[in-house]
């Protein structure tokens, strides 16, 4: 168990206060096991090694509020700015916490990180057992952490200077796969994406790009705001879920600064080295990922060479980057995004025009299907008008037997037989989602007697990473947002709904690009 708790402290960096912190987990695993005895249900009751695992972590985290490490202040801060309250759906808005082990922040804690213990469980925040376990910490981390000293390894080591792109990536690597708000999220994700196999690209992808569940804030959200650096570099590290992954021509290498050339922005970046690594070449084409760091950018991720590459393998390369990865390139290239903003907004009036709604529900799959195929139909027939040469050659490029593009939807769609909504997201395109009438009659019953597969359907409808906060808008503009409260055993007075968007849909309230792509031909 000690050598469980260890692996995550930051090597090298010992404070006086550590060799306090593994006789604490321990009391206070104890102290879970006696106030579970009291609880009047057993959801929230822990096996053995969960226990440990949740002492562990509730240890972790009163070391960072006793220490002022700065990530749970982070979080706070994030959480008053979005939504006027240090504590959504725990405390009031405008209202302040004073005390460091506030019942209060313990049960937001535990109300949220409790999804790595079981991430089906819905837990009401009024829930009569987590205020019981609340209670209990609470009263622990008072007494016991009155005699440790203010003084921790974590908090050593996050205070190292940060004058380098590198230096502040070191820490966001430790913070993402160490700490204990993110350490079994970033596990998991690793076992999703890449079979467990903990390699720099998946790592990477997890602390620049992922959100997470304490309120859709992603790693470099956190830890970039924690260790209070200039607003420049704040912003800089902020956007690093936009990395700039293209294919780069080296221009030059001087004084550990890599001079590259994007390919397709033609756009010039300065690139710092953390050494001056000599397997860049003038003129050879690297693969990869940069991002900004203050004045200069920095390597994000793994990088490809492929040394000296002739020009026509060049243009191949980088127009199938272009129509493979569109939505990546929207990034730097404002011209082709530009484009995509124009195409989307007529999409997006037409559909409106055809349908005359921006939402469409539908009795099944083929019935919406058939209406899609006509709307492109009415659109695209002057295309059939062309020379025979040219319809084809149409058709050819955009592999497809009709003159319009091809819609490929699921099968699970097809075959839906319970209600098929479509909404046109401004912007970015459509949104389908089969199971819609649970989710329509769930909406119109206002939070009141909702039956269960309402609420699962409304719950899907909340959690689904494909659906918009502007689709579930939509619906709580026609029929108010009580029935998405009650879904989550939540008072309809509290205002949730803005909480419960960022918590589940935190990559919608980033940078979002046209459901488009383009081909350079």
């Amino acid at each position: 168990m000690k050598t469980q708790f260890e692996q995550f402290r930051p090597k090298d960096f010992v404070g006086s206060g550590d060799d306090r912190l593994y006789p604490l987990i321990k009391g206070l695993s104890k102290v879970i096991s006696q106030v579970e005895k009291v609880y009047f249900f057993d959801t929230l009751k822990l096996d053995k090694s969960q226990n440990f695992i949740m002492s562990n972590l509730l240890i972790e985290f009163a070391e960072d509020l006793h220490n002022d490490i700065g990530l749970w202040k982070s979080i706070e801060d994030y959480n008053n700015s979005m939504f006027n309250t240090p504590l959504p759906l725990f405390v009031n808005e405008n209202c302040k916490i004073e005390d460091t082990f506030d019942i209060h922040r313990i049960k937001y804690f535990i109300y949220t990180i409790f999804h790595e213990f079981d991430d089906e469980l819905i837990i009401s925040p009024e829930h009569r057992d987590l205020k019981i376990l609340a209670e209990g910490v609470s009263n622990f981390l008072n007494l016991k952490f009155k005699s440790v000293p203010k003084d921790s390894g974590v908090k050593l080591f996050l205070s190292q200077p940060n004058d380098y792109g590198w230096d502040f990536k070191r820490k966001l690597v430790w913070v993402g796969l160490n700490s204990y708000l993110f350490r079994y999220s970033c596990y998991r994700y690793i076992q999703e994406e890449n079979n467990g196999e903990m390699d720099i690209a998946t790592i990477d992808d997890f602390i620049c790009q992922e959100n997470t569940y304490w309120s859709g804030l992603g790693v470099i959200d956190i830890l970039a705001k924690a260790l209070e650096l200039p607003e420049k570099i704040q912003s800089d590290i902020r956007s690093w879920y936009e990395r700039l992954v293209s294919f780069y021509r080296v221009i030059s290498l001087k004084d550990n600064i890599l001079e590259l050339e994007n390919i397709i922005n033609e756009q010039v970046y300065q690139v710092h080295l953390e050494n001056d690594q000599n397997v860049f070449r003038n003129e050879d084409i690297v693969f990869g990922g940069i991002v900004p760091y203050g004045e200069s950018y920095y390597w994000s991720g793994v990088q490809q060479r492929f040394g000296k590459v002739t020009k026509d393998k060049l243009r191949k390369a980088k127009n199938d980057f272009v129509t493979k990865s569109t939505r990546i390139v929207y990034r730097y290239d404002k011209n082709l995004l530009g484009k995509a903003l124009e195409d989307i907004e007529a999409h997006c009036s037409d559909f409106k025009s055809f349908f005359d709604n921006d939402l469409v529900i539908f009795q099944d799959g083929l019935t919406m299907a058939a209406a899609l195929y006509k709307k492109d139909k009415e659109k695209y027939e002057k295309y059939e008008k062309l020379p025979k040469n040219k319809l084809n050659g149409l058709m050819k490029k955009r592999s497809s037997k009709n003159p319009f593009p091809n819609m490929n939807l699921p099968d699970y769609i097809l075959n839906a037989n319970d209600g098929v909504a479509v909404y046109f997201n401004p912007g970015e395109g459509i949104e389908i989602m089969s199971g819609f009438d649970d989710v329509k009659r769930g909406f119109e019953k206002r939070g009141m007697n909702l039956t269960e597969d309402e609420q699962d359907a409304i719950r899907q409808f909340i959690e689904s990473v494909t659906i918009s906060p502007n689709f579930v808008m939509r619906m709580v503009k026609e029929n108010e947002d009580k029935s998405i409260a009650s879904s989550f055993l939540i008072d309809h007075e509290i205002n949730c709904t803005s909480f419960l968007l960022h918590k589940f849909k935190g990559h919608f309230f980033r940078n979002r690009y046209p459901e488009i792509s383009y081909s350079l031909g």
